[in-house]
């Protein structure tokens, strides 16, 4: 419970996707996707989430759906106004681990990447 999390499900059937903030792309219960890019279950969607410097960007299936400045005002306010507000140190980790989470239903990954950004890149 420490860190920005991308959601990850399918928006057609899954419960969550009914509340705003809680739908595939989402910078869950943070920030709404501008646009809904997910690929309906069954098919495969292709996820990037960039992190360079205080800049934040989520990526669904060549779309960037989410972008945000990390630690400023509105980041700390929109955390207020959030599941988060309870939990102290959420999001100021800027460096750690990255998790896969399920919610025990059936999700695939495959041709996962991570690397380091630098700068500009």
């Amino acid at each position: 419970m420490t860190g920005p999390e991308m959601q990850l499900l399918d928006n057609t059937c899954h419960p969550d996707a009914a509340i705003v903030t809680h739908r595939a792309g989402d910078l869950y219960d943070i920030q709404e996707s501008s646009s809904e890019t997910v690929k309906p279950a069954g098919e495969w969607n292709s996820a990037r989430v960039r992190i360079v410097d205080e800049k934040l960007e989520h990526w669904l299936n060549g779309t960037k759906v989410v972008e945000r400045t990390m630690w400023d005002e509105a980041w700390y306010e929109n955390l207020a106004n959030s599941k988060w507000k309870h939990h102290p140190d959420f999001g100021e980790s800027r460096e750690g681990k990255i998790a896969l989470q399920d919610h025990r239903d059936p999700v695939w990954f495959r041709n996962i990447k991570i690397r380091r950004l630098d700068g500009a890149q």
